[in-house]
């Protein structure tokens, strides 16, 4: 998975970026506003002084100052200004032109020479005059403690939801994958008074109902099929004394065995099926070389027109599980592919290691399966089709004997014709 599409790394940038933006924005505008106003003190306190000087030089008369260099230069500095009679509105100082509006204008208040009110005004400064110093910030330290502390607090934040939910995901992986029946949420989680605290409790709901329904599943299938046994074995006796009454060449006679060796078999799967999650999965180091020679061996006194190929790569490649669970698992894929395609139809049987551990693959050359078949094929008592015998639980007790194994089983369509299943085992499997 791409890291952009996990949920921490989303919720961290949110967080950050509108954390940082915020606290940015905000920093930029007390900036901009004590900027403002210190701006506006100067330019109150150079225009009050403009103003009393202007009025003094008035008071004094205007001509004695014209070759002082002094007054030359003060005049240049100078900033258009308007000089009002606060109560009259009359105009004493400035411009021909017409003053301001109040809108682009600030005024001040200021006593004449004589204690009279007057009001100066001037124009008011320009926005964007901070746009320098806005810059000059975003560059700045201050900027980047800005951005740590901002991207600090976002992994906290993100940690601290994504946290339960990986603790929840285990859960469930293990619930599923493993066929943990017994795991529940830690107490540290449903014991929470918010959302994730629900979502524990509804989690622990739900695998305590599956818990009960697999088992009570199991015990039923238990149940039945030893119930079945004692009945079955009458019926076979009375079977066979029919037989002995009838002779060994009726016709119904006949049907009645065939029947009985069918219910026979079934009861049997049933039995192993319920059975596999008692069995030990762990075992004794063996090559696996040996064991598919042996699966090969079977096929040829079954079917020695079919050709198996066998390899495994390395040659002297030994596994460390229980061998029955593997022996089964794999003689179950071959007797269907036995079933299922053309007698002289060739099969391939290959186990290949990997950095991840261990691929064990069955390839036919037969018509494959209906790609909406694929997805349920394995599950109790699905078969091919109505034309297909059996029971539909074979695939069933492969698969839960390679989960049972710590692995997988994948089937799918091969793009040059047939069906490829594929056993995948955990690196740990394997033996040193």
């Amino acid at each position: 998975m791409n890291w952009h599409r996990k949920l921490f790394w989303k919720i961290f940038l949110v967080i950050w970026l509108i954390s940082a933006a915020g606290t940015g924005l905000a920093v930029i505008g007390i900036l901009n506003m004590a900027e403002e106003r210190q701006s506006k003190e100067l330019l109150e306190t150079r225009a009050l002084g403009q103003a009393r000087l202007m009025l003094e030089w008035e008071d004094r008369g205007d001509h004695r100052h014209h070759d002082d260099d002094d007054d030359h230069d003060a005049r240049r500095r100078m900033i258009p200004l308007w000089i009002f009679d606060a109560e009259t509105g009359v105009q004493l100082q400035g411009p021909d032109r017409r003053p301001p509006r109040e809108s682009s204008a600030l005024s001040f208040a200021m006593e004449g020479l004589q204690g009279e009110p007057l009001k100066v005004v001037v124009h008011a400064p320009r926005g964007g005059l901070y746009l320098k110093k806005i810059l000059g910030f975003l560059v700045s330290v201050q900027a980047v403690i800005v951005l740590l502390v901002s991207a600090l607090a976002a992994l906290f934040l993100s940690w601290l939801i994504i946290r339960p939910i990986n603790q929840l995901r285990a859960h469930a992986k293990d619930l599923y994958h493993n066929q943990n029946l017994s795991t529940r949420a830690s107490s540290r989680l449903s014991q929470r008074r918010d959302e994730i605290g629900e979502l524990s409790r509804e989690f622990n709901a739900m695998a305590g109902y599956v818990e009960d329904t697999l088992t009570a599943q199991q015990r039923l299938l238990q149940d039945v099929s030893h119930e079945l046994r004692a009945p079955l074995a009458r019926l076979q006796v009375a079977a066979g004394l029919a037989e002995q009454r009838l002779g060994e060449d009726d016709p119904t006679a006949g049907r009645i065995n065939r029947e009985c060796e069918k219910l026979d078999g079934l009861i049997d799967k049933i039995l192993s099926l319920s059975r596999l999650d008692q069995v030990d999965p762990s075992g004794e180091p063996f090559e696996l070389l040996e064991l598919l020679e042996e699966l090969r061996a079977d096929v040829d006194f079954t079917q020695p027109e079919r050709p198996v190929l066998v390899s495994v790569e390395p040659a002297g490649l030994r596994l460390a599980l229980n061998d029955e669970l593997l022996r089964g698992a794999v003689s179950n894929l071959i007797s269907n592919a036995l079933k299922y395609t053309p007698a002289d139809s060739p099969l391939a049987l290959r186990a290949v290691r990997s950095s991840t551990g261990l691929k064990l693959s069955l390839r036919d050359r037969g018509p494959g399966v209906s790609e909406d078949l694929l997805a349920r094929i394995t599950d109790p008592f699905v078969r091919g089709g109505d034309s297909c015998d059996g029971y539909g639980l074979g695939l069933s007790i492969t698969r839960r004997a390679v989960e049972r194994l710590g692995g997988s089983l994948v089937l799918a369509n091969h793009p040059d014709g047939g069906l490829e299943c594929v056993i995948s085992l955990p690196r740990s499997v394997i033996a040193a």
